[in-house]
């Protein structure tokens, strides 16, 4: 089924230092910003391939109606903020966490009604009769830091971060994008860790 996505709240900040930037790339102090500038968009391009975000943010999706088990489409799950849906008095109405369960068993989390439960069935037939809130991301943020004390699977992240930076990298020794023959359009080392960490969907 498809499955509308919102993002309703961007990570607060992002995951690298100067440090780590400018010790991968050997960046001169005058390039520091010029990096930092590349930081959100190579993260981005991460997260589109993989469906593995870094640093904790809130989405939103929405369906027409309830499905036997909803596939979250990003990993790793922090929590789910609600699930609501729309009844046929028009009201959004939310379903208490107690009548469903959420598994995370693999890459990705799956929801379910509760044991011997089902989904109510909702009042109008509209892309958004389902919304459901949930906050997804490898590590949180504590007071401007990334909490080490709170992060879901270390090697994991780290890997990602590996991933970006040689992404990054590569925009930063090739900004500008002429040449006579176009070789490749991102470098095989991010494509290939991408595609290792990318979610499983079914």
């Amino acid at each position: 089924m498809k499955m509308l996505r919102k993002l309703i709240q961007a990570p607060s900040m992002e995951p690298f230092t100067v440090e780590e930037l400018a010790a991968h790339t050997h960046a001169d102090d005058d390039h520091h910003d010029y990096l930092q500038s590349l930081v959100p968009r190579a993260r981005k391009r991460f997260e589109q391939r993989s469906g593995r975000l870094l640093v904790e943010q809130a989405w939103q999706f929405a369906m027409p109606k309830f499905c036997k088990e909803i596939h979250l489409p990003y990993a790793p799950l922090r929590s789910i903020t609600s699930i609501k849906y729309i009844s046929n008095l028009g009201q959004l109405v939310t379903i208490d966490p107690s009548e469903y369960r959420v598994i995370e068993h693999g890459l990705t989390a799956i929801i379910t009604p509760k044991l011997g439960g089902h989904w109510p069935a909702v009042g109008f037939k509209v892309a958004d009769a389902v919304q459901i809130e949930c906050v997804f991301g490898h590590a949180a943020v504590d007071d401007n830091t990334i909490d080490a004390a709170t992060m879901l699977d270390q090697d994991k992240y780290d890997l990602a971060k590996q991933a970006i930076l040689v992404l990054i990298g590569d925009w930063f020794r090739n900004r500008e994008d002429t040449a006579p023959v176009k070789l490749y359009d991102m470098p095989n080392a991010f494509k290939a860790i991408a595609d290792e960490l990318a979610v499983e969907l079914i």
